[in-house]
């Protein structure tokens, strides 16, 4: 088989783009609701949108955020300023996203799986004029096809901001479209602002890769929450003129039957979300006639989880690698070129990459930095921590990267701690810290293990008196009340004494 290189990925690439890589940003929508615009006049009754079993065209669309905008103007929203979406995956969650787009307001989507500790930290930084949300606890289920962008009908509200309108010098640009939180290494919540210009330039260039056409139709469970779904996914849907079927959750055999009978050429998940699918594929093998690829990312992709996915589908598992801050792509593998390996492919046109190699490091490994449309514009009211890893528009991932005998990108490692569990990020200091707050627990360490495309939670402790007695279940229901479902713990140890150097610090290579 042929060992694709960087020379022909990039002669290939510009192919596929059809256009110079220097001048990919000429050719972006200005933003996700002039690409909406732009379809719903070239093809109005294609579809745009499959949610909830009913269908909504770009025209349908387009007419339901213009309403909603008109709604959110109505209470006063104005550019700039940012308004939480507390929204599953819904019809109800794209619709108040492109609205906010239309205002140039900027939208705080969480998701309401989080804990309520964890919303209000991340309402309390972000200052929002308002939030939207599901008008009762529960996922509203249609039952019947939404024919306006009123609240009542998507079954959303709005709510106005208990503290009424912030008043901070470091509003957010106008340009900023989205303000994703990642929690940082402290446990505090750190906004990602994403512009217009990155969630163009990642679906403009991540659709093309994948080959998307007007009218094509690609299937996910992603949350939209995550800039997984909302850019690779829902803006390359929009800026290609495809078709998005969105799941709120994900059911495997509801998964299948789609792609199955629904014309379905693309679908995205975790690695760990594709390999949930076999046992009910082996259970009623379908055949997927339209099916064209298969894009996994957000997580570590083992290959025996890649053999497995593809000898079950006949398809090649591609696999991607980026983070919230750019947007999120940095790579991905192509179509034309997928690979043998569990790399996580070439970097995309149009976005340059460094490794800053140090002595502690072995050869050819170093901390990649990267550059490009796609790199946010910052962290939100952090402008300190936003110059730690940014700097004269390059920015430090913290990961650990080499280039493999292809040309391609392995991830090797990490800098810092972060543990990736189905996708989400945990930060071990937010759990120790969590862990340390229980009576009886006096030191907390915490690792992440690999496990087949996914890591489980690890955590080691120290207790006092000594022979305190902990159980895996009972701390995790008092971890509950602070930490979200995913930040739970998998597995707990108990130590007579955390191993640690001579200043007190816990060395977690030792456990």
């Amino acid at each position: 088989m042929y060992r694709w290189q960087p020379v022909d990925i990039h002669r290939a690439d510009e192919a596929v783009l059809g256009c110079p890589v220097g001048r990919l940003k000429d050719y972006l929508f200005s933003s996700p609701a002039a690409a909406l615009d732009h379809w719903s006049k070239r093809q109005p009754d294609a579809t745009c949108l499959v949610v909830g079993g009913y269908s909504y065209s770009f025209l349908d669309i387009k007419t339901l955020s213009c309403e909603f905008s008109e709604m959110l103007a109505n209470q006063g929203v104005v550019p700039g300023e940012r308004v939480i979406l507390e929204l599953e995956n819904s019809l109800g969650l794209v619709v108040a996203f492109l609205a906010l787009n239309r205002l140039a307001a900027a939208a705080v989507i969480l998701s309401p799986r989080l804990s309520q500790a964890e919303r209000q930290k991340i309402s309390r930084h972000a200052l929002p004029v308002g939030r939207v949300h599901h008008s009762d606890a529960s996922l509203p289920l249609a039952d019947q096809r939404c024919c306006s962008g009123s609240l009542a009908e998507l079954g959303l509200v709005f709510s106005a901001a208990d503290e009424g309108r912030a008043d901070d010098p470091l509003v957010c640009p106008s340009e900023v479209s989205v303000i994703l939180y990642t929690t940082g290494t402290t446990g505090q919540p750190k906004g990602v602002m994403l512009t217009n210009q990155n969630l163009m330039f990642n679906g403009s260039v991540s659709g093309k890769l994948r080959g998307l056409q007007p009218c094509d139709r690609v299937l996910t469970a992603l949350p939209l929450s995550h800039a997984f779904g909302l850019s690779a996914v829902l803006c390359s849907a929009l800026v290609q003129g495809s078709a998005l079927e969105l799941k709120a959750r994900f059911n495997a055999k509801e998964i299948l039957r789609d792609l199955a009978v629904n014309e379905v050429i693309g679908f995205f998940a975790l690695p760990a979300v594709s390999v949930a699918l076999l046992p009910a594929r082996a259970a009623a093998p379908e055949l997927f006639q339209t099916l064209r690829f298969l894009y996994g990312g957000g997580a570590p992709l083992d290959m025996a989880i890649k053999d497995d996915v593809q000898k079950s589908f006949g398809l090649p598992l591609h696999n991607g690698y980026g983070m919230t801050e750019t947007g999120p792509t940095i790579s991905q593998t192509r179509l034309y070129a997928p690979m043998q390996d569990s790399s996580v492919g070439f970097v995309i046109p149009g976005v340059d990459f460094r490794l800053i190699e140090s002595p502690d490091l072995e050869p050819g490994v170093g901390t990649l930095e990267v550059s490009g449309p796609n790199i946010m514009a910052g962290y939100f009211r952090e402008p300190e921590k936003t110059r730690e890893v940014l700097n004269a528009g390059w920015l430090t991932t913290g990961d650990l990267a080499r280039i493999n005998d292809c040309g391609a990108l392995e991830i090797v490692g990490r800098r810092k701690e972060l543990i990736i569990k189905n996708g989400f990020n945990v930060y071990p200091p937010e759990i120790e810290a969590a862990l340390t707050a229980i009576p009886g627990i006096a030191l907390a360490a915490v690792i992440g293990k690999h496990r087949l495309g996914t890591e489980l939670i690890v955590a080691f402790v120290e207790t006092h008196p000594v022979d305190f007695d902990l159980d895996l279940r009972e701390v995790n229901e008092q971890l509950r009340a602070t930490l979200s479902g995913y930040k739970l713990l998998d597995e707990l140890h108990v130590l007579p004494q955390l191993p640690a150097s001579p200043s007190g610090k816990v060395l977690k290579h030792r456990l």
